[in-house]
Protein backbone atom coordinates (compact mmCIF):
# COMPACT_ATOMS: atom_id res chain seq x y z
CA UNK A 1 0.00 0.00 0.00
CA UNK A 2 1.33 3.31 -0.90
CA UNK A 3 2.25 5.72 1.55
CA UNK A 4 0.29 9.04 1.92
CA UNK A 5 1.89 12.39 1.43
CA UNK A 6 2.78 14.36 4.84
CA UNK A 7 0.49 17.37 5.60
CA UNK A 8 1.02 20.24 8.45
CA UNK A 9 -1.82 22.39 9.56
CA UNK A 10 -0.17 24.92 12.24
CA UNK A 11 -3.41 26.07 14.04
CA UNK A 12 -3.09 29.08 16.39
CA UNK A 13 -5.27 29.14 19.20
CA UNK A 14 -7.02 26.80 22.03
CA UNK A 15 -10.38 26.50 20.01
CA UNK A 16 -9.46 24.08 16.82
CA UNK A 17 -12.42 22.37 18.05
CA UNK A 18 -14.57 25.30 17.24
CA UNK A 19 -13.39 25.69 13.89
CA UNK A 20 -15.21 24.62 11.27
CA UNK A 21 -12.87 25.31 8.56
CA UNK A 22 -9.72 23.24 9.64
CA UNK A 23 -11.84 20.55 10.79
CA UNK A 24 -13.55 19.96 7.45
CA UNK A 25 -9.64 21.03 5.63
CA UNK A 26 -8.72 18.09 8.06
CA UNK A 27 -11.22 15.70 6.67
CA UNK A 28 -11.10 16.36 3.04
CA UNK A 29 -7.38 16.57 3.05
CA UNK A 30 -7.25 13.21 4.98
CA UNK A 31 -8.55 11.26 2.00
CA UNK A 32 -5.60 11.74 0.07
CA UNK A 33 -3.22 12.81 2.78
CA UNK A 34 -2.04 11.82 6.33
CA UNK A 35 -2.93 14.83 8.12
CA UNK A 36 -1.28 16.35 11.40
CA UNK A 37 -2.52 19.46 13.37
CA UNK A 38 -0.96 21.04 15.64
CA UNK A 39 -2.81 23.24 18.30
CA UNK A 40 -2.68 24.48 21.87
CA UNK A 41 -4.90 23.90 24.27
CA UNK A 42 -6.07 25.76 27.43
CA UNK A 43 -7.31 24.78 30.74
CA UNK A 44 -7.96 28.16 31.86
CA UNK A 45 -10.46 28.91 29.11
CA UNK A 46 -12.15 25.58 27.06
CA UNK A 47 -9.83 22.46 27.02
CA UNK A 48 -12.44 20.40 24.44
CA UNK A 49 -10.16 18.20 22.63
CA UNK A 50 -10.90 17.18 18.83
CA UNK A 51 -12.28 13.90 18.74
CA UNK A 52 -11.04 11.71 15.85
CA UNK A 53 -7.97 13.20 14.49
CA UNK A 54 -4.57 13.48 14.82
CA UNK A 55 -3.75 16.55 16.76
CA UNK A 56 -0.65 17.32 18.71
CA UNK A 57 -1.40 19.42 21.20
CA UNK A 58 0.82 21.17 23.46
CA UNK A 59 0.74 23.77 26.32
CA UNK A 60 2.45 27.35 25.59
CA UNK A 61 3.44 28.15 29.25
CA UNK A 62 5.73 26.22 31.26
CA UNK A 63 5.38 26.66 35.39
CA UNK A 64 9.01 28.23 35.54
CA UNK A 65 9.05 31.68 37.11
CA UNK A 66 10.04 34.21 34.99
CA UNK A 67 13.29 34.91 36.19
CA UNK A 68 14.52 31.91 34.96
CA UNK A 69 12.82 31.93 31.38
CA UNK A 70 14.65 35.48 31.27
CA UNK A 71 18.28 33.93 32.30
CA UNK A 72 17.41 31.31 29.90
CA UNK A 73 16.62 33.80 27.23
CA UNK A 74 19.43 35.74 27.51
CA UNK A 75 22.28 32.62 27.14
CA UNK A 76 19.59 31.46 24.27
CA UNK A 77 20.00 34.77 22.53
CA UNK A 78 23.99 34.56 22.59
CA UNK A 79 23.89 31.71 20.21
CA UNK A 80 20.54 31.21 18.51
CA UNK A 81 20.17 33.36 15.41
CA UNK A 82 15.89 32.91 15.48
CA UNK A 83 16.26 34.06 19.07
CA UNK A 84 17.96 37.11 18.79
CA UNK A 85 15.71 38.25 16.08
CA UNK A 86 12.89 37.62 18.96
CA UNK A 87 14.95 39.46 20.91
CA UNK A 88 15.60 42.21 18.52
CA UNK A 89 12.06 43.16 17.86
CA UNK A 90 10.93 43.31 21.48
CA UNK A 91 8.67 39.72 20.69
CA UNK A 92 8.06 38.09 24.61
CA UNK A 93 9.86 34.92 24.05
CA UNK A 94 7.51 32.84 26.85
CA UNK A 95 4.53 33.28 24.17
CA UNK A 96 6.75 32.57 20.77
CA UNK A 97 9.68 30.88 21.15
CA UNK A 98 8.27 27.65 22.88
CA UNK A 99 5.85 27.03 19.96
CA UNK A 100 8.73 27.97 17.14
CA UNK A 101 10.81 25.58 18.95
CA UNK A 102 8.18 22.90 18.42
CA UNK A 103 7.66 23.20 15.68
CA UNK A 104 10.98 23.14 14.24
CA UNK A 105 11.85 19.90 15.86
CA UNK A 106 8.47 18.51 14.17
CA UNK A 107 9.91 19.77 10.85
CA UNK A 108 13.22 18.37 11.38
CA UNK A 109 12.29 14.79 11.83
CA UNK A 110 9.18 14.72 9.52
CA UNK A 111 8.91 15.74 5.97
CA UNK A 112 5.59 17.26 4.65
CA UNK A 113 4.62 17.66 1.07
CA UNK A 114 3.13 20.91 2.34
CA UNK A 115 2.73 23.10 5.63
CA UNK A 116 -0.59 25.17 6.25
CA UNK A 117 0.10 27.90 8.27
CA UNK A 118 -3.03 29.40 10.28
CA UNK A 119 -2.93 33.02 10.91
CA UNK A 120 0.10 35.40 11.12
CA UNK A 121 1.98 33.77 13.99
CA UNK A 122 2.43 30.42 12.57
CA UNK A 123 3.10 32.28 9.08
CA UNK A 124 6.01 33.93 11.16
CA UNK A 125 7.34 30.87 12.65
CA UNK A 126 7.49 29.08 8.80
CA UNK A 127 9.01 32.60 8.13
CA UNK A 128 12.18 32.50 10.61
CA UNK A 129 12.63 28.72 9.17
CA UNK A 130 12.41 29.86 5.42
CA UNK A 131 9.65 27.04 5.22
CA UNK A 132 7.05 27.29 2.41
CA UNK A 133 3.47 27.54 3.52
CA UNK A 134 0.16 27.86 2.22
CA UNK A 135 -1.86 30.73 4.43
CA UNK A 136 -4.57 30.53 5.82
CA UNK A 137 -6.33 33.91 7.60
CA UNK A 138 -8.97 32.96 10.08
CA UNK A 139 -8.26 36.20 12.83
CA UNK A 140 -6.91 38.76 11.57
CA UNK A 141 -6.35 41.24 14.67
CA UNK A 142 -3.54 39.15 16.26
CA UNK A 143 0.41 39.48 15.84
CA UNK A 144 -0.27 41.88 13.39
CA UNK A 145 3.34 43.17 14.35
CA UNK A 146 4.61 40.39 12.94
CA UNK A 147 3.66 41.00 9.42
CA UNK A 148 6.55 43.47 8.57
CA UNK A 149 9.27 40.61 9.82
CA UNK A 150 7.46 38.19 7.57
CA UNK A 151 9.10 36.98 3.92
CA UNK A 152 5.68 36.91 1.82
CA UNK A 153 7.52 35.54 -1.06
CA UNK A 154 7.58 32.19 1.03
CA UNK A 155 4.16 32.41 0.58
CA UNK A 156 2.13 29.88 -2.11
CA UNK A 157 -0.96 30.83 -1.45
CA UNK A 158 -3.80 32.36 0.27
CA UNK A 159 -6.94 31.44 2.09
CA UNK A 160 -9.58 34.15 3.36
CA UNK A 161 -12.75 34.97 3.69
CA UNK A 162 -12.77 38.75 1.21
CA UNK A 163 -10.83 40.80 -0.31
CA UNK A 164 -11.60 43.71 2.22
CA UNK A 165 -9.61 41.47 4.66
CA UNK A 166 -7.00 40.57 1.99
CA UNK A 167 -6.27 44.10 1.54
CA UNK A 168 -5.92 45.04 5.05
CA UNK A 169 -3.63 42.38 5.67
CA UNK A 170 -1.39 42.66 2.76
CA UNK A 171 -2.32 45.57 0.86
CA UNK A 172 -1.31 45.74 -2.93
CA UNK A 173 1.08 42.15 -2.51
CA UNK A 174 -0.29 39.94 -5.06
CA UNK A 175 -0.90 35.83 -3.94
CA UNK A 176 -2.71 32.93 -5.23
CA UNK A 177 -6.11 33.37 -3.53
CA UNK A 178 -9.02 31.67 -2.77
CA UNK A 179 -12.07 32.82 -0.80
CA UNK A 180 -13.34 30.12 1.62
CA UNK A 181 -16.19 30.88 4.26
CA UNK A 182 -16.26 29.24 7.84
CA UNK A 183 -18.74 27.65 6.43
CA UNK A 184 -19.98 23.97 6.85
CA UNK A 185 -20.73 21.29 4.11
CA UNK A 186 -24.06 21.73 3.43
CA UNK A 187 -26.48 18.41 3.65
CA UNK A 188 -30.10 18.80 3.69
CA UNK A 189 -31.34 18.81 7.15
CA UNK A 190 -35.21 18.34 7.91
CA UNK A 191 -37.12 21.48 8.08
CA UNK A 192 -39.68 21.32 10.51
CA UNK A 193 -42.45 24.44 10.76
CA UNK A 194 -42.60 23.39 14.60
CA UNK A 195 -39.38 25.42 14.71
CA UNK A 196 -39.39 26.87 18.40
CA UNK A 197 -37.30 29.30 20.51
CA UNK A 198 -34.34 31.44 20.20
CA UNK A 199 -30.57 30.10 20.17
CA UNK A 200 -27.11 31.67 20.69
CA UNK A 201 -24.47 29.34 19.29
CA UNK A 202 -20.72 29.88 20.25
CA UNK A 203 -18.87 31.33 23.50
CA UNK A 204 -21.39 32.69 25.60
CA UNK A 205 -19.58 35.51 27.11
CA UNK A 206 -19.73 39.58 27.16
CA UNK A 207 -17.64 40.33 23.77
CA UNK A 208 -20.18 38.17 21.69
CA UNK A 209 -23.39 39.99 22.85
CA UNK A 210 -24.45 37.51 25.24
CA UNK A 211 -25.88 39.87 28.40
CA UNK A 212 -27.31 41.99 25.46
CA UNK A 213 -29.31 38.39 24.81
CA UNK A 214 -30.16 37.93 28.14
CA UNK A 215 -31.65 41.70 29.23
CA UNK A 216 -34.05 40.60 26.08
CA UNK A 217 -34.85 37.66 27.74
CA UNK A 218 -35.02 40.04 31.41
CA UNK A 219 -38.11 42.64 29.01
CA UNK A 220 -39.92 40.02 26.92
CA UNK A 221 -40.92 37.29 29.18
CA UNK A 222 -42.41 34.50 26.50
CA UNK A 223 -39.02 34.42 24.90
CA UNK A 224 -36.92 31.29 25.78
CA UNK A 225 -33.21 30.95 24.51
CA UNK A 226 -30.96 28.61 24.30
CA UNK A 227 -27.26 28.49 24.50
CA UNK A 228 -25.03 25.72 22.91
CA UNK A 229 -21.49 26.45 23.16
CA UNK A 230 -18.59 27.19 25.76
CA UNK A 231 -19.18 29.30 28.90
CA UNK A 232 -16.35 30.28 30.47
CA UNK A 233 -15.88 30.09 34.10
CA UNK A 234 -16.63 33.83 35.20
CA UNK A 235 -19.68 34.22 32.47
CA UNK A 236 -20.95 30.67 34.20
CA UNK A 237 -20.61 32.24 37.75
CA UNK A 238 -22.01 35.83 36.39
CA UNK A 239 -25.20 33.82 34.95
CA UNK A 240 -25.63 31.92 38.44
CA UNK A 241 -25.43 35.40 40.24
CA UNK A 242 -27.10 37.46 38.12
CA UNK A 243 -29.98 35.92 35.82
CA UNK A 244 -30.38 32.88 38.10
CA UNK A 245 -34.39 33.42 37.64
CA UNK A 246 -33.72 33.09 33.94
CA UNK A 247 -32.24 29.54 34.55
CA UNK A 248 -35.02 28.79 37.03
CA UNK A 249 -37.76 29.52 34.87
CA UNK A 250 -36.36 27.43 32.45
CA UNK A 251 -36.26 30.51 30.06
CA UNK A 252 -32.58 30.59 29.47
CA UNK A 253 -31.22 26.70 28.80
CA UNK A 254 -27.08 26.10 28.63
CA UNK A 255 -26.27 23.20 26.41
CA UNK A 256 -22.35 22.99 26.69
CA UNK A 257 -21.64 19.15 25.39
CA UNK A 258 -19.08 19.35 22.17
CA UNK A 259 -21.28 18.80 19.21
CA UNK A 260 -19.79 17.44 15.87
CA UNK A 261 -20.46 19.94 12.82
CA UNK A 262 -22.88 17.83 10.87
CA UNK A 263 -24.69 17.09 14.51
CA UNK A 264 -24.49 20.36 15.14
CA UNK A 265 -26.63 21.57 12.31
CA UNK A 266 -29.31 19.33 12.99
CA UNK A 267 -29.33 20.38 16.45
CA UNK A 268 -29.11 24.14 15.30
CA UNK A 269 -32.31 23.05 13.08
CA UNK A 270 -35.25 22.68 15.75
CA UNK A 271 -34.97 26.33 16.56
CA UNK A 272 -36.14 29.38 15.32
CA UNK A 273 -34.01 32.52 15.45
CA UNK A 274 -30.20 32.30 15.83
CA UNK A 275 -28.56 35.34 17.48
CA UNK A 276 -24.94 36.52 16.17
CA UNK A 277 -23.41 39.54 17.87
CA UNK A 278 -20.43 41.84 18.78
CA UNK A 279 -20.30 43.49 21.61
CA UNK A 280 -18.32 46.67 20.27
CA UNK A 281 -18.26 48.66 23.28
CA UNK A 282 -15.27 45.25 24.27
CA UNK A 283 -12.28 47.16 23.00
CA UNK A 284 -10.54 43.98 21.08
CA UNK A 285 -14.15 43.54 19.61
CA UNK A 286 -13.72 47.32 18.11
CA UNK A 287 -11.47 45.83 15.29
CA UNK A 288 -11.72 45.36 11.46
CA UNK A 289 -11.07 41.67 11.90
CA UNK A 290 -14.56 41.02 13.51
CA UNK A 291 -16.84 43.87 11.43
CA UNK A 292 -15.28 42.61 8.54
CA UNK A 293 -16.33 38.84 8.99
CA UNK A 294 -18.97 36.58 9.62
CA UNK A 295 -18.17 33.95 12.32
CA UNK A 296 -18.65 30.76 11.54
CA UNK A 297 -21.56 29.98 13.76
CA UNK A 298 -23.66 32.24 11.58
CA UNK A 299 -23.51 29.75 8.43
CA UNK A 300 -24.28 26.86 10.78
CA UNK A 301 -27.43 28.65 11.64
CA UNK A 302 -28.01 29.10 7.84
CA UNK A 303 -27.36 25.55 7.02
CA UNK A 304 -30.28 24.22 9.64
CA UNK A 305 -32.73 26.52 8.05
CA UNK A 306 -32.49 29.27 10.77
CA UNK A 307 -32.85 33.06 9.89
CA UNK A 308 -30.82 35.32 12.09
CA UNK A 309 -30.21 38.33 13.88
CA UNK A 310 -26.81 40.51 13.18
CA UNK A 311 -25.47 43.62 13.83
CA UNK A 312 -25.35 45.34 10.91
CA UNK A 313 -21.55 45.94 9.59
CA UNK A 314 -19.41 44.66 6.69
CA UNK A 315 -18.81 40.75 7.32
CA UNK A 316 -23.22 40.51 7.71
CA UNK A 317 -23.95 42.44 4.47
CA UNK A 318 -24.67 39.48 2.56
CA UNK A 319 -27.42 38.77 5.04
CA UNK A 320 -29.34 41.39 3.49
CA UNK A 321 -28.23 40.40 0.07
CA UNK A 322 -29.93 36.92 0.64
CA UNK A 323 -32.53 37.80 2.76
CA UNK A 324 -31.64 35.20 5.09
CA UNK A 325 -31.95 37.59 8.44
CA UNK A 326 -32.35 41.14 9.91
CA UNK A 327 -29.19 42.96 10.68
CA UNK A 328 -29.44 45.62 13.43
CA UNK A 329 -27.32 48.75 14.02
CA UNK A 330 -27.49 48.68 18.10
CA UNK A 331 -28.05 45.38 20.69
CA UNK A 332 -31.19 46.97 22.63
CA UNK A 333 -33.58 45.03 23.68
CA UNK A 334 -36.06 46.92 21.49
CA UNK A 335 -33.95 46.61 18.24
CA UNK A 336 -33.47 42.78 18.93
CA UNK A 337 -37.28 42.73 19.19
CA UNK A 338 -38.10 44.27 16.18
CA UNK A 339 -36.27 42.32 13.91
CA UNK A 340 -37.55 38.94 15.49
CA UNK A 341 -40.92 40.16 14.82
CA UNK A 342 -39.96 40.91 11.35
CA UNK A 343 -38.38 37.59 10.91
CA UNK A 344 -41.63 35.39 12.42
CA UNK A 345 -43.77 38.22 10.29
CA UNK A 346 -41.92 36.12 7.07
CA UNK A 347 -40.44 32.83 8.71
CA UNK A 348 -40.65 30.43 5.82
CA UNK A 349 -39.48 33.10 2.98
CA UNK A 350 -36.57 33.75 5.65
CA UNK A 351 -35.41 29.88 6.25
CA UNK A 352 -35.46 29.37 2.93
CA UNK A 353 -33.39 32.55 2.09
CA UNK A 354 -31.03 31.34 4.89
CA UNK A 355 -30.96 27.43 2.71
CA UNK A 356 -30.33 29.02 -0.44
CA UNK A 357 -27.49 31.36 1.40
CA UNK A 358 -25.91 27.69 3.02
CA UNK A 359 -25.69 26.16 -0.66
CA UNK A 360 -23.74 29.34 -1.75
CA UNK A 361 -20.74 29.17 0.98
CA UNK A 362 -20.96 25.29 1.28
CA UNK A 363 -17.37 24.67 2.30
CA UNK A 364 -17.21 21.38 -0.10
CA UNK A 365 -17.84 23.81 -3.00
CA UNK A 366 -15.30 26.60 -1.90
CA UNK A 367 -12.39 24.41 -1.75
CA UNK A 368 -12.94 22.61 -4.69
CA UNK A 369 -9.76 25.23 -6.30
CA UNK A 370 -7.58 24.64 -3.38
CA UNK A 371 -7.91 21.04 -3.51
CA UNK A 372 -6.60 20.57 -6.94
CA UNK A 373 -4.09 23.95 -6.53
CA UNK A 374 -2.56 21.54 -3.99
CA UNK A 375 -3.00 18.34 -6.19
CA UNK A 376 -1.05 20.07 -9.03
CA UNK A 377 1.65 22.45 -7.52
Amino acid sequence: MQQKDKILILFDGWHLAYSPTINQLYDILSRDYDVTIVAETSKKFVDQKLPGKNVIYYECTKKKPIFIYKIYFAFLSLKNKEARILNANKIKFREYYYRFRLLKKLLQVNQFKRIIAVDIKNLFYCSLLKQRVDFISLEIGIAENLLPLIDTTLVNCVIIQSKERLNYLFKSKVFKVFFIQNAPVYKEVFYSSLKKGLLYGGTAWDPFGFYHCLEYLRIFKDETLTVNGAVPVPDRKKINNSYKDLLIDGRLIINEEYIENDDLVKYFSQFEIGFCFYNFQVKWINHFNYKSAPSGKLFKYLAAGVPVVCNDIIGFKFVTEFKCGVLIDDLSPQKINEAIKEIRNNHDEYAGNAITAAKHFSFDKAVKPYLNFIKNT
